[in-house]
């Protein structure tokens, strides 16, 4: 049975999850920054429409390749950026969850570098970049807010991206577990409480680990009391055991 909504979210209508409130979501500077004018919030409301999508587990926001033209918020549910590699294989290259901002590998090149896939039923909120340009170029406040924005995205991204490049693969899944409950803090949900919608090998995939190695060390994380596993639910016992071990490097093999 799915936990109920924590203080900071909300239900979504129509959806098996809870909804991330638009105050702590990744697009709060933008839709209402602070000190606008009443003329210029209207503004933005009339000018960047946002699109809402929902999309069932499997469908993709994005495919890889595809033009940009939107950035995407999630606000339910959670989705898997990977690359399809010329071998025919797939890299996981990050995880979106509700709050957090999508698709802004696209604005350099004008296309995405990877595809955004939902691991079960999600939506989104789509803002189109070409009135996301002009609304900055119009409004200063607003483009300082977008900047600003995306700064802490790029943050984000970065900082769970350094974590496949851990050495140890104890430290690795431990950084993993403690970057998505650092997340979800952030945005409301419980951080000591979360889903984990991904699979194992999807888990693999990202850190570089074998899906056994995966399994292997939840199991032994479990049997250590640092975490409890009630199907997708993960719940962190042991915190200050998990920073520990997300900090050491050097003891073990990457598969062990």
């Amino acid at each position: 049975m799915d936990a109920p909504s924590p203080p900071g979210a909300e239900t979504a209508p129509g959806f098996r999850h809870p909804k991330v409130r638009c105050s702590l979501c990744c697009l709060k500077e933008f839709c209402a920054p602070d000190g606008l004018a009443r003329g210029d919030i209207d503004f933005l409301k009339t000018f960047v429409k946002k699109q809402e999508l929902r999309l069932a587990r499997g469908e993709q926001v994005y495919r890889q390749g595809d033009p940009f033209r939107a950035l995407i918020a999630v606000h339910t549910g959670s989705f898997k950026r990977a690359v399809a590699l010329s071998d025919g294989t797939e890299r996981v290259v990050g995880f979106g969850f509700a709050g957090d901002l999508m698709g802004m590998d696209g604005i350099d090149s004008g296309r995405h570098g990877d595809a955004a896939i939902a691991l079960e039923e999600s939506g989104a909120c789509l803002l189109p970049w070409n009135r996301i340009e002009e609304a900055a170029a119009k409004i200063p406040l607003v483009r300082r807010q977008v900047m600003r924005m995306l700064a802490r995205e790029i943050r984000r991204a970065e900082e769970l991206g350094r974590v496949p490049g851990t050495t140890s693969a104890q430290a690795r899944l431990a950084a993993f577990l403690l970057g998505i409950g650092e997340r979800m803090a952030e945005r409301g949900f419980d951080g000591a409480r979360f889903r984990l919608p991904m699979s194992r090998p999807d888990i693999g995939n990202f850190l570089g680990l074998e899906a056994e190695t995966v399994s292997r060390l939840f199991t032994r994380f479990r049997e250590r009391g640092l975490i409890e596993v009630k199907a997708k639910y993960v719940e962190l016992r042991g915190v200050e055991a998990l920073r520990g071990l997300a900090s050491q490097k050097n003891l073990i093999s990457p598969q062990n």
